[in-house]
């Protein structure tokens, strides 16, 4: 079963132009950056999964990229039944959250400095690309957000990336290194689900 489940993924990925995985990798970067809510920050971690599973199977990785899709869908579930609940205890009420103004202002920084970088020059390496933006914008919303979902969301992307950025940089990635930080992102989502659950006030007794 896991041979057809590997077949799949890397047709997929063969299926799926650059040119779409990049604008995925974009707009996720601005949804991190700009969003508020948690559906489109639950939204934003899983795409940012498949994108750069998407980026692995398509360099004849497709092993490592089942590995990121698991990933990504247990801890975007994870993430995801946390917003349920917090929806319900509304603890989301108290983080005060910069302005819509100031949060576009970052992005447009952001997008400036992709663009001095000469990011976007031809030809294009995608996985390169993803991963200095994604980084980038995970480091902007850390910066500028004190609500442990959005912060949590965060530091998953930045996992994420290490994810991508071991598996690009390595002639023989080993599924170790990536079981290490499978594990962190587990532990990143039960922290960031316990803290977001937990009203400010007891949260910084």
């Amino acid at each position: 079963m896991l041979p057809s489940l590997l077949e799949t993924l890397a047709r997929f990925a063969l299926s799926v132009s650059v040119q779409v995985v990049i604008i995925a990798v974009v707009c996720i970067g601005i949804a991190l950056v700009t969003a508020s809510t948690e559906q489109i920050l639950v939204l934003a971690l899983v795409t940012a999964h498949l994108a750069m599973a998407v980026l692995l199977a398509s360099l004849a990785a497709p092993e490592l990229a089942f590995v990121v899709v698991l990933i990504g869908i247990f801890v975007s579930l994870m993430m995801q039944f946390t917003a349920i609940e917090r929806r319900q205890v509304a603890s989301a009420a108290s983080y005060a959250q910069m302005p819509l103004a100031f949060r576009l202002l970052v992005v447009l920084v952001l997008l400036w400095l992709t663009w001095s970088l000469n990011l976007f020059a031809r030809p294009l390496d995608a996985s390169r690309f993803a991963l200095l933006w994604l980084v980038a914008s995970a480091g902007a919303a850390l910066a500028i957000s004190s609500d442990p979902f959005k912060v949590g969301i965060a530091l998953l992307m930045l996992l994420a990336s290490g994810l991508l950025y071991y598996a690009t940089s390595t002639s023989e990635a080993s599924l170790f290194v990536f079981g290490v930080i499978a594990v962190a992102s587990f532990a990143v989502s039960l922290a960031s689900s316990h803290l977001a659950l937990t009203p400010p006030a007891e949260a910084n007794k």
